[in-house]
């Protein structure tokens, strides 16, 4: 029956339901700054009504759950393009670091070496019997040579730093995957036990964008609160377990570099985004693209000039020998014979053998107009602004596409933070609304205590 003692329940309930309300709506407001949290919102619903001979009466309110503001889609959306922004990211740091090292435009770079070091031949076909033409000669092509290992060797350090920044990542997935397990662990016990895990599932959200950062990753979230991670098709974490990526190392251009592995180090690894794949893309292909190509224009300049100089003469009329050392065939190891670096007479400029005629020397000279690198057989010094050329439009299209992606998830951070993130003037509307309804039912208790003290009174 609906008496007296049922209206002091109906506002019980509403007093309880309410107070909660208040404490949520508190919660948020108290954490309208706090980084990775989201809002929480109080889901109230009727309490079962008694039936009456004359209809169905309800029974105040109860509290049903608390609900974490989330959209999964978003979520997902958001990681996706994490993990494409921290590709881009890491690609055109490493471009930008090769566009520095290869100093271009600049007035001291390999471009003005390579010029220096044809105009030089120049000048000892005008002038043959010159000594200081001759060391001119020596000193540009040390030069040349000086400039070519620099750069590889600065191109070789690049690649050494990236593959640290590798190391340095596969480790802080492996920390974030533990800690994810760790809160799993700790979510699961939560709520088998009844109890709301919103602060642990953010805590875990947090890391999980972190990790979109390093990785392409999938979640996927089981009934009991717990969430599987995938980096593509291998298993990071599994509820309460981390399976970590290991590091073994592998020869590579005679140095030694760090190859990722999965299934217990059975097997290589690449991830498909995140700023992991950036790094690899980067140290495997990026640098060394750009190191084989200084090797061409090495190779091409020690081939041809060895050979052409071996056909002339040198001042003293004997036959010419290597201009470079031919065991440097590389950026890395190119030099000048040590022979012709101790003695310029040494130089092949004749032609005929004899001092005044410089026809090797212009035949030198005239190798920066032959075709000699590449498919398309370019000169040296169009292989080399080719080169620069495809580093401006590959460095260029990173940065295109790195600010693509900026916007993009900037986009999706503001639609996601209107599902997850506070707002005040939202929140303090609910929680005024609360407050009402709150004194409402303390008002529902008073009338409810007059009318049973009038009762008591009357009897």
């Amino acid at each position: 029956m609906i008496g007296l003692n049922a209206g002091l329940e109906v506002a019980r309930k509403a007093l309880a339901a309410y107070q909660l309300a208040l404490g949520v709506y508190s919660n948020n407001i108290a954490n309208v700054n706090t980084p990775g949290f989201s809002r929480r919102t109080p889901v109230l619903k009727e309490s079962s009504a008694t039936v009456m001979s004359f209809g169905r009466v309800g029974l105040g309110v109860d509290i049903a759950s608390v609900s974490r503001m989330r959209d999964k889609f978003l979520d997902f959306a958001y990681r996706k393009e994490t993990s494409a922004l921290g590709r881009y990211d890491s690609m055109e740091q490493a471009l930008s670091e090769v566009e520095m090292v290869l100093g271009e435009p600049s007035d001291v770079n390999l471009g003005s070496a390579l010029t220096e070091f044809w105009d030089s031949w120049q000048e000892l076909a005008n002038q043959p019997e010159s000594f200081t033409a001759r060391n001119v000669v020596a000193s540009t092509a040390s030069s040349l040579a000086s400039a070519l290992q620099q750069t590889a060797r600065r191109l070789a350090d690049i690649r050494d730093d990236l593959d640290d920044e590798i190391t340095g990542s596969v480790q802080e997935i492996n920390s974030i995957a533990a800690r994810i397990a760790a809160l799993n662990a700790e979510v699961i016990k939560s709520e088998t036990s009844g109890a709301e895990a919103s602060d642990l599932k953010d805590q875990r959200d947090t890391l999980l964008d972190q990790l979109a950062n390093l990785a392409t990753i999938s979640v996927s979230e089981s009934k009991d609160g717990s969430a599987s991670v995938f980096i593509g098709s291998e298993a990071l974490v599994e509820r309460s377990t981390a399976v970590p990526l290991s590091l073994a190392r592998r020869p590579d251009g005679g140095v030694s570099m760090a190859a990722v592995m999965v299934v217990n180090g059975t097997r290589v690894f690449s991830p498909a985004g995140g700023k992991l794949a950036g790094l690899l893309d980067s140290r495997d292909n990026i640098i060394p693209r750009y190191m084989a190509k200084l090797d061409e224009i090495a190779g091409g300049l020690v081939e041809s000039v060895n050979a052409a100089h071996r056909l002339g003469y040198d001042r003293d009329g004997a036959a010419g020998g290597d201009f470079f050392d031919p065991a440097g065939r590389t950026a890395l190891t190119i030099r000048v014979s040590s022979a012709i670096l101790d003695d310029a007479s040494l130089i092949a400029a004749s032609g005929d053998t004899t001092v005044g005629n410089g026809d090797t020397a212009l035949a030198i000279s005239d190798l920066r107009l032959e075709g000699l690198l590449g498919e398309e057989n370019a000169t040296i010094n169009d292989y080399y602004s080719s080169m620069i050329g495809s580093l401006g439009v590959e460095s260029s299209s990173a940065k295109d596409q790195k600010a693509t992606e900026d916007l993009l998830l900037g986009e999706i951070s503001s639609r996601r933070e209107s599902v997850k993130g506070v707002s005040l003037d939202e929140e303090m509307t609910n929680l005024m609304a609360s407050q009402h309804a709150y004194q409402a039912a303390v008002k529902v208790v008073s009338v409810v205590d007059e009318l049973m003290t009038s009762l008591l009174n009357a009897m």
